[in-house]
């Protein structure tokens, strides 16, 4: 990781290179939106059926699709033009976008949780691809500050869009915020459309079945444990994140203060996510063994923060609680797929990073719907301490099953690269 991640170095980088600077900007402004819709349809499903999981269920309909559609989306990633995949994904958004604000209209949490299902389907198509993109567009000593960046702009539009979202869901009402979101996938449909640079240098596939090219991804993480140990790692954050879902309860319920209080907990977390990617680059340096620590570290450190949640006497301490636990998160998150984005050949790296992602979303869709049933039957707090604690455990084992990596003599990322990395 040649190039340490601060905001004087990205400036330059986003000055100096227009296509990740357009990619760079085209996830600014969808991630944007995304929050501002999130903050108005979790109040706006909570409020309407009254119970304290509803926000869960929203949650997990935002990320089980995409564990559902990500070996398709990582096959198609790899196949067809990632640009034009992507411009016609946006494209595509606008229309589940425009049906949540149906769903207020005709006051339906169905139709809002159908919707935010299709949104989450259809970002299975968008996220990984962006991020497999990520090395074309870049030059290697680069790629550690260009994936740090975009990791902390998922952070600052959620701080940024939690925070403005819920203002504007007071001040315009919650159908102004839908409007916005929807007209963020337009931008970032021309944004992305502005690219030059071809975001893949591979040939066509080398196997065409979709068990054989599958099958390609379960042989690479099979024969690098460096591989598989990043796969592994998202779920441990994941596994607990499930008391996301449960914050926008924890602002209405616990603390009585409405939109306001869910956009003030999101900020947090868009805080915590925003500064834990450049954290977690500190902390490792050029090392892939320091990665590897930081990554499990970062596990536990999300599962005790949320450990002390319940005990939070009130909102600005809550939000605390929830700005340490996602330092934690998105320098995990970062690190790991920055790993992945070194280690993983170009002709692999869609369906690599589009499983990377279903698989964290798998464990983020189990634990929010573990977290909406568990909230009706033993409450926020108990719901909250076995979630973190599953966190917390699931860090430790993976620490200690990935100590031959973090405790090598060498640079493990180095000495268990796969060959023709892209």
């Amino acid at each position: 990781m040649a190039a340490s991640a601060s905001v004087s170095n990205v400036l330059p980088l986003l000055r100096h290179n227009p296509d990740y600077r357009r990619l760079f900007f085209a996830t600014v402004v969808s991630l944007l939106g995304d929050w501002f819709a999130f903050v108005a349809i979790s109040g706006f499903v909570t409020e309407s059926t009254g119970r304290p999981g509803s926000a869960a269920v929203i949650h997990a309909a935002s990320v089980l699709p995409v564990f559902l559609f990500s070996p398709l989306a990582g096959l198609v990633a790899d196949r067809v033009d990632r640009k034009r995949l992507m411009v016609s994904v946006d494209l595509l958004r606008v229309l589940p976008a425009l049906g949540l604000l149906a769903s207020l209209r005709l006051h339906s949490p169905t139709l809002a949780i159908s919707c935010v299902a299709l949104l989450a389907a259809l970002s299975s198509f968008f996220d990984p691809v962006a991020e497999a993109s990520v090395p074309n567009v870049v030059p290697p000593e680069q790629l550690a500050l260009a994936q740090a960046a975009l990791g902390a702009v998922w952070g600052t539009m959620l701080f940024i869009g939690a925070a403005v979202g819920g203002l504007t869901t007071l001040a315009f009402g919650r159908e102004a915020s839908l409007v916005l979101n929807a007209a963020t996938f337009l931008l970032s449909a021309l944004l992305v459309a502005g690219i030059r640079r071809p975001l893949q240098h591979h040939g066509p596939p080398t196997t065409h079945g979709l068990g054989a090219q599958l099958g390609e991804v379960w042989t690479l993480a099979r024969q690098s444990h460096v591989t598989l140990s990043l796969l592994a790692t998202k779920a441990g954050v994941g596994l607990g994140n499930g008391i996301v879902g449960l914050l926008p309860a924890f602002a209405t319920a616990r603390f009585a203060s409405g939109d306001a209080g869910v956009g003030m907990l999101l900020a947090a977390r868009g805080l915590g996510a925003l500064l834990g990617p450049f954290l977690g680059q500190r902390w490792a340096g050029d090392d892939g063994r320091r990665l590897f620590f930081v990554c499990g570290a970062s596990m536990v450190t999300y599962g005790l923060a949320y450990v002390l949640l319940p005990f939070a006497p009130s909102l600005p301490l809550a939000a605390l609680c929830v700005l340490l636990a996602h330092l934690g998160g998105g320098a995990q998150w970062v690190l790991s797929t920055y790993g992945l984005q070194v280690s993983t050949p170009d002709r692999l790296r869609g369906r690599v990073l589009a499983l990377d992602f279903g698989l964290a979303t798998l464990a983020v869709g189990v634990s929010s719907l573990v977290a909406g049933g568990a909230a009706e039957l033993v409450g926020l707090a108990t719901a909250s301490w076995t979630l973190a604690g599953a966190s917390i455990l699931y860090g430790l084992g993976w620490l200690g099953w990935t100590r031959g990596l973090w405790r090598s003599r060498t640079d493990v990322l180095a000495a268990y690269r796969p060959p023709h990395s892209g």
